[in-house]
């Protein structure tokens, strides 16, 4: 499920995969399978009118009506101006994001920290770097699973992102054929 992809002015690492889902935790059909418990399931009146808070906060987000009946998909964007390896993942993201919402899914851009050796080499601020890598791993697990998506498209870009964003696939055993 791991490709290559050539996009834009060069290749960039593009890590697709699929579904994350827990069929016993939601039963529902198609691709929608985690997400409910964010969304609410139209089928149960009970967990649809708990979830309403939730549904009022994406759509001040700009979630539609039909979007609560789409899969979720986290798209991880590591994206900094200030590194050559990782400055254009914003303008990538926002293709995945149009792809994603034509295939009929919602995503949602989860952003992470970016910290380069060689800028930070020989600085205070190299502290900083090699930590960097779990502290993306974090940040990806923590919006993934906090907002129950069913389904995660990764950037990665350098030797910290590259790592960062594959560590919490294999944490959460997220590979499903």
């Amino acid at each position: 499920r791991i490709a290559l992809v050539s996009a834009l002015r060069g290749t960039i690492g593009l890590l697709y995969v699929g579904l994350m889902a827990d069929a016993k935790k939601i039963k529902t059909s198609g691709h929608k399978v985690r997400s409910n418990d964010l969304t609410g399931d139209r089928s149960n009146d009970y967990h649809w009118i708990k979830r309403t808070a939730a549904r009022s906060h994406l759509r001040a987000a700009g979630f539609k009506d039909e979007d609560f009946s789409k899969p979720l998909v986290t798209v991880v964007c590591p994206f900094s101006n200030a590194l050559p390896c990782n400055n254009h993942f914003r303008v990538l993201a926002d293709l995945i994001v149009d792809e994603v919402e034509k295939k009929g899914g919602k995503p949602f851009v989860c952003g992470t920290p970016v910290v380069s050796d060689g800028e930070t080499m020989g600085s205070y601020g190299m502290r900083y770097s090699l930590i960097s890598r779990d502290w993306i791993a974090d940040c990806v697990e923590i919006m993934h699973e906090a907002y129950s998506a069913d389904a995660v498209i990764s950037l990665g870009g350098c030797d910290k992102t590259v790592p960062g964003v594959l560590m919490p696939i294999a944490r959460l055993n997220a590979v499903r054929s």
